[in-house]
């Protein structure tokens, strides 16, 4: 099959072996996979994200398996083509997606993620193998670029969940890449009070405004602090005793560079916290006494649970979440590398590309 093949830093599209199922296993033909932010920095990053994993005592390639290549790949939705021993209640034909890991009981810890294997390859090619356990039918009323948001809209969800809304918080997001803007739709949907978006880019701060954002901030040309402190009080929010003015009682750090996680522990409120989304790949400094002084409570989160990656998709399904806008672009195989390229500019939002056309 052809794929996109990382090898070290190096991005090419490839002829690969197929992988065939095995007991538990289906092989399904990619239909959409979405580029997500973790593998940009893989591209970029992933000596340095190894090196982290195996100093946790996680699996994870070796350097030898990298110099092979790997393929990249785990916002999917596909379609069954052959289903292994044990799987056979899967029948080709029937549009799925799932959680990008593989029950691999060959493994320390029996799970092997999709994508990050050079034994099983991710779906940045045009065939998948997945875990029976974890495949998730895709409802009829789902579209395939939607469905292939199913990953990263459990993140959000995830994200939201852990910060422990009770209803009403007014709420920054430091960033409207996808992550941030699939945060936003969930603070939204469970009951958040005023949500500012900070970003850069006049795109994607138009692209919050349209999935409901109450107030988008260029953080070039206006102070986020000021911004929020008027908004807020104008929403009747009060100021506290010792403060300049009101501040956001959670903000969510879904950048990911030196420095904003900082920057978002100075603007949350005394007592809030702070929820960290954004992977920055570099060691970072903040000041302990900001977080000390204002009793900060400071939360690093990662993914998904299963009932959570299952709630987004059928959200999609209800009607209750739509993420298609935050598509911005389709492409071929032969134009994924170009399309991590292009990525580092922030116009363009969530590439999706169609390995099979």
């Amino acid at each position: 099959m052809r794929a996109m093949v990382l090898k070290g830093t190096a991005l090419a599209v490839e002829d690969v072996n197929v992988p065939a199922p095995g007991p538990g296993q289906v092989l399904a033909k990619v239909r959409a996979c979405g580029i997500c932010g973790s593998d940009l920095h893989a591209a970029k990053y992933m000596d340095q994200m190894m090196s982290v994993a195996r100093a946790q005592g996680r699996p994870g390639p070796s350097e030898a398996e990298l110099a092979n290549g790997i393929v990249m790949g785990h916002e999917f939705v596909a379609e069954v083509v052959t289903a292994g021993p044990g799987a056979e209640q899967w029948t080709p034909g029937t549009r799925v997606t799932s959680m990008p890991v593989l029950v691999t009981p060959e493994t320390d810890s029996g799970m092997t993620a999709i994508g990050y294997s050079p034994v099983y390859p991710g779906a940045y090619g045009e065939f998948v193998l997945l875990s029976a356990p974890l495949v998730l039918a895709v409802p009829d009323n789902v579209s395939d670029i939607v469905a292939a948001t199913t990953e990263p809209c459990g993140v959000g969800l995830h994200a939201v969940r852990e910060a422990g809304l009770k209803g009403g918080e007014s709420v920054l997001v430091m960033g409207a890449g996808p992550i941030g803007l699939m945060t936003l739709i969930w603070l939204k949907k469970e009951g958040a009070g005023l949500v500012a978006v900070s970003d850069f880019s006049p795109e994607r701060r138009e692209l919050a405004a349209k999935m409901g954002a109450d107030l988008v901030i260029d953080p070039k040309t206006t102070d986020v602090a000021t911004a929020l402190r008027e908004a807020l009080t104008a929403a009747g929010k009060p100021t506290l005793p010792g403060t300049l003015g009101p501040a956001p009682d959670v903000v969510f750090e879904a950048v990911g560079v030196e420095g904003t996680l900082q920057q978002a522990m100075d603007v949350v409120s005394p007592r809030g916290t702070v929820v960290v989304v954004g992977v920055c790949m570099n060691e970072d400094r903040i000041t302990p006494m900001t977080g000390i002084n204002k009793q900060l409570t400071l939360k690093f989160v990662l993914g998904y649970t299963p009932q959570e990656y299952a709630e987004a998709l059928q959200a999609f399904a209800d009607g209750a979440v739509d993420t298609s806008p935050l598509v911005t672009r389709t492409v071929a195989l032969d134009e994924l590398p170009a399309a991590f390229t292009a990525l580092a500019d922030p116009r363009d939002c969530k590439i999706v590309v169609l390995p099979n056309g």
